[in-house]
């Protein structure tokens, strides 16, 4: 395949600076797979605590390689995790899907915030939606009921239900980003954006949900997505740029946009598309990628290759992963413009190969800043920059292999 031109990119977007240049080296299936296959494999190896002597019953993932912190941040397993479901999906390997029952077991008994009457229980109303997506992912991929019926519980019980009061004001709706007490109320794109996915994905898998009106469950579930649509839309979405706004709280709407948070908007409106064919959910989801691309991406390079500025990774090294796992919804959208489709997988592949050279082979740990940085193997390295960098590769591949 030839070398992807960013020029090209610029020109077919209209979007992304005049002075971005191109990656170094040619986009491979082959080499993003084998990459992808050593980084997953890196993952379980060297954050997965149960690999390591001293802690098999560890079932999270450390919070930094090889052990240098051992701390778990209960909404980057989910993230994780799903790099897990990413690889047993493209090679069927047992080692993958064997990691789903320890998971299971880890992500409730290691919930720091577990309440008395329910293990998982949060008092962060979005960790336990990043919690429930990939419990939904993990039954797609085994199978397993169990896991999503557990994920209906986590929506059904502690997630829309913090929906409202509709009359309250600034609100008027959303859902809460917390039920601490101690925190100020605000309802927030990263709790409004994953509760909309999580009720497109229940309504996509009711034969399987406990409960007996499975028409009725399908009805109420994409009831929800409109309406949180609609609401984080009305609230957070400024319809002429594209931006998504962090939240809004009794002072107003807190401006900050995060990729991620644009990454959710449009899977749901990539949702309400193909439920309804209505163009103007379409319309606002190339507007957010959009967005994202030039205005959260690297000003030099005109990609996402600056993962979290944090020395530590922080939670900010999994906003543009998750960006770039969405942004493959609207890609495989029947109904995008193709020179639109063409432009975004050029993106992810131009991102691809930048992280990929970032590679040190033997190590295959992603850095925070895949053009200034290469973890070796005495490096002491984040989970999150890793995390994002095997979601693009991941990404890249599904859009890719698809076409």
């Amino acid at each position: 395949m030839s070398v992807i031109n960013i020029v090209t990119l610029i020109n077919s977007l209209w979007i992304l600076p005049a002075n971005a240049v191109s990656p170094s080296g040619v986009f491979s299936v082959n080499k993003t797979e084998q990459a992808f296959i050593a980084a997953a494999d890196a993952l379980i190896d060297h954050y997965w605590g149960a690999s390591f002597p001293d802690c098999s019953n560890c079932f999270y993932f450390n919070s930094r390689s090889d052990q240098a912190d051992k701390k778990n941040e209960w909404w980057w397993q989910a993230q994780a995790m799903d790099v897990v479901i990413d690889a047993y999906r493209l090679t069927g390997s047992s080692r993958y899907l064997q990691m789903y029952e320890p998971w299971f077991d880890g992500i409730c008994r290691y919930n720091y915030e577990q309440w008395p009457d329910d293990p998982w229980r949060n008092n962060s109303i979005d960790d336990m939606e990043w919690i429930a997506i990939t419990l939904i992912r993990m039954y797609e991929t085994s199978g397993e009921a169990r896991y999503l019926q557990q994920a209906q519980k986590l929506y059904d019980r502690y997630i829309i239900t913090t929906w409202g009061p509709n009359d309250e004001d600034p609100w008027n709706g959303g859902i809460s980003w917390s039920t601490d007490s101690l925190i100020p109320k605000t309802k927030n794109a990263c709790s409004n954006g994953p509760g909309g996915i999580i009720a497109s994905m229940l309504a996509s898998h009711c034969k399987a949900l406990e409960g007996h009106d499975k028409k009725g469950m399908k009805k109420k579930y994409l009831k929800d997505l409109k309406q949180i649509y609609d609401w984080e839309h009305d609230h957070l979405f400024n319809t002429t740029t594209g931006a998504v706004y962090d939240h809004i709280g009794k002072r107003g709407v807190a401006k900050r946009v995060w990729s991620y948070n644009t990454g959710t908007f449009l899977a749901m409106a990539t949702a309400l598309y193909q439920q309804t064919h209505n163009r103007q959910y379409l319309h606002d989801a190339v507007k957010a990628a959009d967005y994202s691309i030039l205005m959260l991406g690297d000003a030099k390079t005109g990609l996402m290759n600056n993962v979290s500025k944090s020395p530590k990774g922080g939670d900010v090294g999994l906003f543009h992963g998750i960006f770039f796992r969405y942004l493959t919804h609207l890609i495989k959208c029947k109904d995008l413009p193709e020179h639109k489709r063409n432009a975004y997988v050029d993106f992810l592949r131009a991102n691809s190969i930048c992280a990929v050279n970032c590679l040190q082979p033997g190590v295959n740990i992603f850095s925070k800043d895949w053009v200034g940085e290469t973890i070796t193997s005495t490096t002491d390295a984040p989970l999150t920059p890793h995390v994002t960098g095997c979601t693009l590769l991941s990404a890249t591949l599904n859009v890719t292999k698809s076409r």
